[in-house]
């Protein structure tokens, strides 16, 4: 989804929003002083597992997600997410995060999907809450609930997850799943009116300890999208790639390549919507970094 929050321009990477995130990522790995604490290991990308922080620990976690490339556009959205998790009990987890965005487009066609644009903008904030029913170590199945809601100018939005995960062969290997429902209501300026979107996810992933402190895994992401609230399916697509996972003492990152399969789907019959086999409004390739460190 698009937040429309006010441009914030300042004329230098180096001063924007953006840049300030690359900023706090270099600090995070650099100048945090580390603990004896195990940090809260993520080995997938875009997947959450079902285990959380122990009761009282503290972790901060960066995001960047690439996204790049659209038929006849030079397309390239950059987004950050700087969060802080805590663990209020060993089985319930709570966090708050601010997401911003740098966006470069140019239409190159008259089949271009989106319009000209060169931003960068600070898009929301939002607040995590994560409750573990079953212990993925100790249960014979890992499974935990999401809840998330989001503001941002002109849009607000609701996110419910379902997390499963099961470890196999002394927990070298981590399969997991997620179901994803987000309700979104966004604001028509013109018609002063609140329309309705939604979406449904279907998220799959394997990951294997290869070495210590080493996971490679990977992911296929199935993501649709709905006018109202899971009313009527407008389209839906599927990514799929390699994840790599290193977790330190206290620190953890994961990094996830992925890219948009030709299986995409247009109920809607939206005319120009798919273009052999891939959604057009859609992008490529998709790469995503997380970095945890717990504090």
């Amino acid at each position: 989804m698009a937040w429309t929050y006010p441009d914030i321009r300042f004329g230098q990477w180096r001063r924007s929003p953006l840049g300030l995130a690359f900023c706090a990522l270099t600090a995070l790995t650099v100048l945090i002083p580390f603990g004896p604490a195990r940090a809260d290991e993520s080995p997938f990308a875009s997947i959450y597992t079902t285990e959380l922080l122990p009761q009282g620990a503290i972790e901060i976690e960066q995001w960047l997600t690439w996204k790049h490339k659209k038929p006849e556009e030079q397309f390239d959205l950059l987004e950050g997410r700087t969060e802080i998790e805590y663990g209020f009990t060993n089985r319930f987890l709570g966090a708050f995060y601010l997401n911003y965005e740098h966006s470069k487009i140019e239409p190159k066609g008259p089949g271009a999907p989106d319009g000209p644009d060169d931003t960068t903008k600070f898009t929301g904030f939002n607040a995590e809450f994560i409750y573990q029913v079953l212990n993925p170590f100790t249960d014979p199945l890992g499974f935990a609930l999401y809840f998330e809601p989001a503001i941002g100018d002109g849009e607000r939005a609701l996110e419910f997850k379902l997390l499963f995960q099961k470890n196999f062969m002394e927990d070298r290997l981590i399969l997991a799943a997620n179901l994803n429902v987000e309700l979104v209501w966004a604001h028509d300026d013109a018609l002063d009116i609140w329309e309705r979107e939604s979406a449904f996810e279907i998220y799959l992933g394997a990951s294997y300890r290869v070495a210590p402190g080493w996971f490679a895994g990977v992911e296929l992401l199935n993501e649709n999208a709905f006018d109202g609230h899971l009313k009527h399916a407008v389209d839906n697509a599927y990514y799929f790639g390699p994840t790599v996972h290193y977790a330190a003492e206290n620190w953890w990152a994961t990094l996830g390549v992925f890219a948009q399969l030709p299986w995409a789907g247009n109920p809607a019959d939206e005319p120009g919507a798919i273009s052999s086999g891939y959604l057009v409004g859609a992008e490529r390739l998709r790469a995503r970094l997380r970095i945890g460190v717990t504090l």
